[in-house]
């Protein structure tokens, strides 16, 4: 790929369009920064190969989505957890195929970094999901009014993960 292709790629984030460029910087090191609705990678011009500089893009996009991702499901749980009074032990961030986020017994949750790119109210519906799987670790009548209690209007989210979530799953940079 090169990297005029590249910046061609439309991103999601947060419910919204971004557009990419790709900078070369005369640093060692590579950043990545959002502003106006661009994400702006800056490549260390030391990478001299094409096919190198776009690989190192991807990778570094990749990275700063996770990181998104963690900051985000650290800062939802975090409030969450203090609205439903409850406790949880770690946060994990994955890229799993078939769910957006678990519960486990030893009340750690895992979440998918592509929610990052689904509008915000995603994002906490899927929070509050999980952290209701702290008290309810089932899918029961009991469950779903918990999480009717702090997401009234769950059953749209859920739609939208239906009508949405394969977009999110088959990203790919």
């Amino acid at each position: 790929m090169k990297l005029s292709e590249l910046e061609n790629k439309i991103l999601l984030f947060r419910g919204m369009e971004l557009s990419l460029k790709i900078k070369k910087t005369p640093f060692s090191n590579s950043r990545i920064s959002l502003k106006d609705n661009c994400l702006t990678v800056s490549l260390s011009g030391l990478v001299k190969n094409e096919e190198s500089q776009c690989e190192e893009a991807v990778k570094k996009i990749y990275a700063w989505y996770k990181a998104q991702a963690r900051r985000f499901f650290l800062q939802e749980a975090e409030l969450e957890r203090t609205k439903q009074g409850v406790f949880f032990n770690d946060i994990a961030i994955k890229d799993t195929v078939t769910r957006w986020g678990s519960c486990s017994a030893q009340k750690n949750l895992n979440f998918n970094w592509r929610l990052v790119m689904a509008p915000p109210h995603i994002l906490k519906y899927v929070v509050c999901h999980e952290i209701a799987h702290l008290t309810q670790l089932n899918h029961s009548t009991e469950f779903w009014s918990l999480v009717e209690t702090y997401y009234p209007d769950y059953k749209e989210a859920k739609q939208w993960l239906r009508d949405n979530g394969q977009k999110l799953l088959s990203f790919t940079i």
